[in-house]
């Protein structure tokens, strides 16, 4: 008999008390290992897998695996290897028997890449995560089983940090952390080798911060760490983990941040920036984080040097200032000094920072208020306009892209926008909109009768059937041509020439910059040699038309061909030419084109020589196409599909078809009560747009066609009920297309939407000791209106109050007199005066007798703006006070223990409550409202009434309830009654939007009363919700900033606990707290009265 034979009969029916498998597996390897052991060694192992079957209740589970192991492990570990190889399992079964069978199961593949000795330490890695319970058992079991690929990737004590952080997540998700460990093996053989250990420091330093966003970094970490240079991946992960054990919860948002911004940057310049970042870190690791996030930005604003100096300064704020919040606010772009350091660097020109120039420069232009927005704005409305960087109009408004940077100095590129402004505005006040269907120019014959009658006996009926019925004049304008694209070209070359032509004649200012743009512009069109001969052509009419002749590129033997079409493009040059003439002009230049073949004809083939312009061209004379244009072009079969050259940027996006139909549209809004003109259906509008070179219904429409055309139409609708402006020739501009009659009464104003205006405001950060510019968005709106019996209530219920309060205001009018001197005549004569008077005249001299005085009452000249605070708070109701009862009654509460005088009391209280509903603060405020108005009305000074609320500093909401210079009328009574609470109290960006409206009235004495009911609060105003100091510092400056322009602020609070915070936030400015608060109505026009006395 064999040994295994032997050890077989003698261990079988023990192992086969644990399982009906265990013996074959013991067998087999007996089987296996007999010629390869001692016998006893042999004997040894076969003991080691009894007791190790006996070790716990489930135990002989790793014992099978033991068996299979063995052999697959007995070259590398040899006999006595393999004895302490199960003695570790035996102790970690003592634990687990799943946790011992797992290692037993992997040890081959971990000896594949481990060392023997290092089996000890793998074992004490996976035992430090058993704890007992089923899910740390299961866990220690996943990681013997996933880390034999673990180790292909790191060393073993790499893997050991790994467990580390496995182990610290379960402490607070056993989930989490089994998530993380499975997807260890994947994410490690992925990293590149020196990224390894990086990645590990930083999942640490994760882990440690923020436990949850451990599986974001497993999960989101390689991908991010794809774009950046693989030779500073190492440094970028040590910055981040140095940067998430100073922050905390914020260090893995930064680095995806950061990775993203870094993932714009070319690879070779990222390492000069992750230099300067570890410059910053020891100071403020959020500062360099900041840093790297703003670099994508700054790069399109700063050249290289520029950028140096820029982040020289943010790195002085740092170090030089001691001031991290500062730093950190510089390079997050979230201050002043950084955006005007910036600005001072960069020649670029922000739409934003002149916005409100341009729109009082457009207003000079036209003599009308005119709206002007990014273009941006329109692009995201949906009705066609498409590029968010051209300038355009849509009638009404001007439209400019959101920055400009043509050349390199800041005033050049200030004038390229005033440049673009005065274009967009000449096409609204030059006609550019108003074609009328086939009425005469003023130098040019009607010709589109005749045109459109040859081009329906010229097409076939299918063809015709594609031409709809026109809904505009423009588009039955453009109908009549057959190449939709050739004439809408053209059309726009011919207008713009006219309009730039009367740019250069009417605003004398801008010609110098409108040339120098012109010529910019002619320097760098494409090559005309290269283009079809039909869309050179028209190249050649646009360099024409831009004043630089000397440009054109043509064939000798065409030269005719291009000859009467400069003469053609002349017309419109002339004084008193009109969009009438242009039609045409551009009908006969289209003409012309069309007996181009469109064809390349290369200087080189030596079939056509090319020149330049003779001097008879250059000097060429208005006039109309002769219709001998030369030699004969015949077509090719080899023709080009036309392309219009593309436009001059400082002319812009120019679409009449769309906004002849935005006319019709708003004509239809405003007017035509009768029904006379019928509603646009989307048939009518998908033909318009399926024939229209102005958009393409695949550069807007989203899925169902029929869905995205009635949306179409919805925008189309609603941006004509909202057009920004309403130009003189918004009604001229929609044509006759259809000889529909317009016009009619305007439509009900409750029908239309709330008109919000938006205005920014910078806020103060009183830890960087600087604003954030244009942080806060404030939207202006007229407050809603009642039925006014609010106000009436408020006067009948105070009558007493109201007539004692106007008597007090009315002895505030003025009892001063100024003497007012040497007058034609006047109260009393002046003796002095009447004496020199009498000697000029008899030596036959002096002036006219100018010998009287006058004594005027000086007038007074008060503006005040009163803010009342909107917020939810002051939805609560007033605590109602003790009443006094006169002597001898008694009290309401003194019941002597009877219930029913108890139940009679409770009854009679209820009824009073369903008869006056208790007060709230908000009610408080309207009546001081009410009163202060009945007041200032008696003395004659202006003021305002606004209130405020919102949330969040991208929605504060400004409500006004009357103008600074607005009569008080019904409007203004019902929107007080209307005042309700809203929602939170953003203080700073209200007053300082108060201050606004004070500036730009006229008043000698200026004040400012601000009505709230507590501290200033608001989502984001601070660093979280619980923070006040942030919120009390901004409006303090804010208070600040209407003291330094002359304006006196003073606060009135209800809050009894306003003292606390109300000396802090005024300081030397004036405030009340109002203990009483139902004494508010009273109290309001006394404190009034002193302020504007004083």
């Amino acid at each position: 008999m064999t040994l295994s034979s032997d050890l077989t009969t003698r261990f079988a029916p023990e192992l086969r008390g644990f399982g009906a498998s265990l013996p074959d597996d013991f067998s087999a390897a007996l089987t296996t290992l007999e010629p390869r052991m001692a016998p006893e060694e042999l004997e040894r192992w076969a003991q080691d897998g009894i007791a190790l079957a006996n070790a716990s209740l489930r135990s002989w589970e790793a014992a099978a695996e033991y068996f299979r192991a063995t052999p697959k492990v007995l070259d590398r570990l040899g006999a006595d290897g393999v004895h302490e190889w199960v003695g570790t399992a035996q102790r970690l079964a003592e634990s687990s028997s799943l946790m011992a069978a797992a290692y037993l199961k992997s040890t081959p593949d971990a000896l594949s890449v481990l060392g023997t000795d290092d089996l000890e330490s793998w074992a004490g890695q996976g035992e430090r995560l058993c704890r007992g319970n089923w899910k740390s058992i299961a866990l220690a079991a996943l990681y013997f089983q996933v880390s034999p690929q673990l180790f292909r990737s790191l060393p073993l004590n790499s893997v050991g940090r790994l467990v580390d952080i496995i182990d610290q997540l379960t402490e607070r998700s056993y989930e989490l952390a089994n998530t993380c460990l499975e997807s260890s093996p994947t994410i490690f053989a992925n990293l590149a080798e020196d990224d390894r250990d990086s990645f590990l420091r930083f999942a640490r330093a994760v882990t440690r911060a923020s436990w949850a966003d451990t599986r974001l970094y497993f999960d989101r970490g390689p991908k991010l760490l794809e774009n950046i240079a693989p030779d500073q991946r190492a440094a970028f992960l040590d910055l981040s983990a140095r940067v998430t054990t100073e922050v905390g919860r914020q260090g893995f948002p930064l680095f995806a941040d950061s990775a993203e911004s870094l993932a714009q940057i070319p690879q070779e310049d990222q390492g000069d920036i992750l230099r300067f970042a570890a410059m910053l870190a020891p100071g403020s690791p959020t500062a360099a984080m900041e840093y790297i996030k703003s670099n994508p930005f700054v790069r399109t604003r700063l050249t290289d040097e520029q950028r140096e100096q820029w982040r020289e300064v943010g790195l002085g704020v740092l170090t030089t200032e001691h001031n991290p919040e500062g730093a950190e606010a510089y390079f997050r772009l979230e201050s002043t000094r950084a955006e005007e350091m910036m600005r001072a660097l960069s020649s670029r020109v922000e739409l934003a920072s002149i916005n409100t120039m341009l729109r009082m420069y457009a207003k000079a232009l036209s003599g009308e208020p005119v709206s002007v927005m990014s273009a941006e704005d329109l692009a995201g409305a949906n009705i066609g306009w498409v590029n968010e960087s051209a300038a355009t109009t849509e009638g009404s408004a001007i439209y400019l892209p959101p920055f400009v940077a043509t050349f390199e100095e800041q005033e050049a590129n200030f004038q390229v926008y005033k440049v673009f402004t005065t274009h967009q505005t000449a096409r609204m006040e030059f006609g550019s909109f108003r074609y009328r269907w086939d009425r005469p120019g003023a130098f040019v014959e009607a010709s589109m009768g005749a045109r459109e009658a040859a081009a329906k006996e010229r097409r076939t009926a299918a063809q015709q059937k594609e031409r709809s019925e026109a809904i505009t004049s423009i588009q039955r304008y453009f109908n009549a041509f057959d190449e939709r694209t050739l004439i809408s070209g053209l059309f726009t070359i011919v207008e713009d020439t006219r309009v730039d032509t009367l740019v250069a004649r009417e605003y004398g200012g801008i010609r110098r910059w409108l040339h120098r743009l012109q010529e910019w512009e002619a320097e760098r069109r494409p090559r005309v040699e290269e283009m079809g001969l039909r869309t050179a052509f028209v190249e050649n009419i646009l360099r024409a038309s831009l004043g630089r002749p000397d440009t054109i590129r043509w064939p000798v033997a065409f030269r005719e061909y291009l000859s009467q079409g400069m003469g053609a493009l002349k017309i419109v040059e002339q004084e008193g030419a009109n969009v009438q003439d242009s039609a045409e002009v551009a009908a006969m230049l289209y003409d012309i084109a069309q007996a181009i073949p469109n064809v390349i004809a290369a200087p080189g083939d030596g079939k056509y020589e090319w020149d330049g312009p003779t001097d008879d061209m250059l000097s060429i004379q208005p006039g109309t196409p002769s219709g001998e244009q030369g030699p004969d072009m015949q077509p090719s079969d080899q023709e080009m599909q036309f392309q219009s050259p593309p436009q001059p940027e400082f002319r812009g996006d120019f679409k009449p078809e769309l906004v002849q139909l935005l006319a019709r549209l708003k004509n239809k809004v405003d007017g035509d009560q009768d029904g006379s003109m019928a509603p646009l259906t989307k048939e009518q509008l998908k033909e318009m747009l399926e024939n229209s070179v102005e958009l393409s219904i695949a550069e807007w429409a989203e899925g169902d066609i029929d869905q995205s055309l009635g949306m179409f139409l919805e925008n189309m609708e609603s941006a004509a009920q909202q057009a920004p402006g309403d130009k003189k020739g918004d009604k001229d501009a929609q044509g006759d297309a259809g000889d529909q009659p317009g016009g009619g009464d305007e439509g009900s104003e409750s029908e239309l939407p709330v008109e919000i205006d938006w205005f920014f405001y910078d806020e103060w950060d009183f830890r960087a000791g600087d604003y954030k510019p244009r942080w806060n968005r404030v939207g202006e709106r007229f407050s809603k209106e009642d039925d006014n019996e609010f106000y009436d209530d408020t006067l009948r219920h105070h009558h007493g109050l109201v007539m004692e309060t106007r008597k007090q205001f009315e002895m505030m009018r003025p009892e001063a007199f100024k003497k007012i001197k040497r007058l034609e005549d006047g109260e009393e004569l002046d003796l002095d005066l009447a004496i020199e008077f009498a000697m000029d005249k008899r030596a036959g001299t002096g002036p006219q007798a100018r010998i009287y005085n006058r004594r005027n009452k000086l007038e007074r000249d008060v503006a005040v703006a009163f803010l009342l605070d909107m917020s939810a708070s002051t939805d609560e109701e007033i605590e109602k006070q003790r009443q006094k009862h006169e002597p001898g009654d008694d009290d309401d509460d003194n019941f002597d223990g009877d219930p029913r005088r108890y139940f009679q009391w409770l009854a009679a209280r209820r009824a009073k409550a369903m008869v006056e509903p208790p007060k709230r603060i908000i009610d408080l405020e309207k009546e001081s409202a009410v009163l202060i108005v009945e007041a200032l009305e008696a003395i004659g000074d202006s003021y305002g009434i606004y209130g405020f609320s919102g949330y969040g500093r991208e929605n504060v909401e400004y409500h006004v309830i009357k103008e600074l210079g607005e009569e008080m009328d019904e409007h203004a009574r019902k929107r007080i009654g209307a005042i309700e609470p809203i929602r939170s109290t953003r203080m700073g960006p209200a007053i300082r939007h108060t201050i606004h409206k004070l500036q730009e009235y006229d008043a000698k004495v200026k004040i400012l009363i601000l009505v709230s009911d507590g501290r200033p609060q608001d989502h984001g105003y601070g660093r979280d919700r619980t923070e006040k100091e942030y919120a009390v510092h901004d409006t303090k400056q804010a208070l600040n900033e209407a003291k330094r322009l002359g304006i006196t602020p003073f606060l009135i609070t209800v809050d009894k606990e306003g003292h606390d915070y109300l000396k802090q936030m005024c300081d030397d400015i004036g405030y009340e707290v109002v203990d009483d608060i139902e004494s508010l109505p009273r109290r309001l026009p006394t404190l009034y009265r002193h302020l504007a006395a004083d």
